[in-house]
């Protein structure tokens, strides 16, 4: 049973040592779970890096740095790097150092080359320092204070130069509040009386709520009455009809249509307006050819003796003419 109980002791420091120790590594930021490759990088200057640095290819974690030894006048960089990415490095590519976050803290950036063959394992990167983007900040802030101060140091010459102005302008304005304040105070009852005459208002419009809504109600029930009364197809129904008509007379049916489209008829109304002028213009010359009137009028006696006189007439002619052939008769007898 003693025994038992030490070998259980014993192992259980073991599996102690042991996850320490991983747990160890693995805040240092390597994971004794997988496999990584080893590499080498040469620096002038890796102020800001540290062991257990992260190192990126394209954004993602691929392994961190193992070791920072300082060989003469270079640093050498050991990193290790995750089996499982070695293909995707060639032997061309960069390791660059730049700031991880504008928090601070420095990483390696693997730059991929075009080359075909794979760096292998135990190799050297070129290395390269990318521009401290907290520097630039640092320096970009430093020119931006001195111009500050530039900026600072010509506005107080301006101030200085126009000081009397300045004064003067001041002097102004407090004459212009003054003067503001003196309106403001003689308008006072006016303006009482506008907010007076306001407040009247809203309070009529309040009194008055119910009518404006009635009057509002009866606005919506005549817009309704008129969308039931269905106005706009009763117009088109009527529009409709109109271009039936119109197309009707168009076609040349009906008198209006053979008016508007048979010429013959358009020729003849023509003809029959001149010979209409013709015989006003003839009445207008001539009325007695027309026209036969008495002032007092014909009696009963004066039409029978007129018609006697014209059946006289008639029978002298007839007896001349008989005459006249008679003796026509009796020249061509001698003669034979």
């Amino acid at each position: 049973m003693k025994l038992k109980r030490e070998l259980k002791v014993g192992v259980f420091a073991i599996i102690v040592i042991a996850v320490a120790w991983w747990g160890i590594k693995w805040l240092g930021g390597q994971n004794v779970l997988l496999t990584s490759d080893i590499y080498y990088v040469y620096y002038d200057d890796v102020s800001g890096l540290q062991e257990s640095s992260r190192v990126t290819l394209r954004g993602v974690d691929v392994g961190n740095v193992r070791d920072i030894t300082l060989e003469r006048d270079r640093v050498k960089v050991e990193i290790a790097i995750e089996s499982e990415y070695a293909d995707m490095i060639p032997c061309n590519s960069i390791a660059e150092i730049g700031a991880a976050g504008l928090m601070g803290g420095l990483e390696i950036s693997i730059i991929q080359g075009d080359a075909e063959e794979l760096i292998q394992s135990g190799a050297t990167l070129e290395g390269r320092t990318k521009t401290d983007m907290i520097g630039t900040l640092a320096d970009k802030g430093t020119e931006l204070i001195d111009g500050l101060n530039v900026t600072i140091d010509s506005v107080n010459t301006l101030l200085g130069e126009n000081a009397s102005k300045i004064n003067e302008l001041v002097s102004n304005l407090e004459s212009m509040t003054a003067s503001i304040d003196g309106i403001i105070a003689a308008s006072s009852g006016d303006i009482k009386g506008a907010m007076g005459d306001l407040s009247s208002f809203t309070s009529t419009l309040a009194e008055n709520t119910g009518r404006i809504e009635s009057m509002l109600a009866n606005l919506d029930t005549f817009t309704g009455d008129l969308a039931e009364a269905q106005l706009i197809e009763q117009l088109d129904t009527t529009v409709e009809a109109l271009n039936g008509v119109l197309s009707a007379i168009e076609a040349g049916d009906g008198s209006v249509g053979k008016l508007l489209n048979d010429n013959q008829l358009y020729d003849s109304l023509t003809t029959a307006g001149d010979n209409l002028g013709l015989l006003l213009e003839d009445l207008k010359a001539n009325p007695m050819r027309y026209v036969h009137f008495s002032l007092f009028g014909d009696s009963e006696e004066k039409i029978a003796k007129r018609e006697a006189k014209k059946a006289a007439k008639e029978a002298k002619r007839e007896a001349k003419a008989a005459a006249k052939a008679a003796k026509g008769g009796v020249s061509l007898l001698v003669e034979e």
